[in-house]
């Protein structure tokens, strides 16, 4: 494991994340998107890369759907006599990749997966934590802006 990572678990991920310690004024403040706020053991670190945990809900809830829409079209297209070649999924705004992690892991018939953000540091997270998951380098691709990549495909 890289120093200065911790290793976060998530449904069958394992993602690497860091945290940075916020600099704090001589007034006890720390600048954040939103202003000043005072700092304290809560605030005073954040995520070099964002995450959130508790969405890990929504992401829970997000493959449970995926898994059920590739069933029925699964069904669809076998009920047509038509071939089902699994499904893509694009993840803009990837952060530490976490979510397309679980996506790869979890959800099954699923022939391409491109991960994306437009911050460096995120993109560079997102392939460390691909890595981490013996995730194949061909699932995350582009460092486009995210409306840029979605015009693309």
């Amino acid at each position: 494991m890289p120093h200065g990572y911790k290793v976060l678990t998530e449904g069958q991920a394992k993602i690497l994340y860091k945290e940075e310690k916020l600099e704090i004024d001589e007034n006890n403040m720390i600048k954040t998107a939103k202003g000043k706020r005072v700092a304290n053991d809560v605030n005073d670190v954040r995520g070099t890369v964002f995450y959130n945990p508790v969405q890990e809900f929504n992401r829970d809830f997000s493959i449970l759907a995926i898994r059920e829409f590739t069933k029925l079209k699964q069904e669809e297209l076998t009920a047509r006599g038509k071939e089902f070649k699994g499904i893509s999924i694009l993840e803009a705004l990837s952060a530490t990749g976490l979510r397309s992690v679980r996506y790869m892991k979890e959800i099954d018939n699923l022939k391409a997966l491109v991960a994306n953000d437009i911050d460096p540091a995120a993109t560079e997270l997102m392939k460390k934590n691909f890595d981490f998951n013996k995730i194949p380098e061909e699932n995350y691709q582009s460092k486009l802006h995210h409306i840029k990549l979605i015009s693309t495909h």
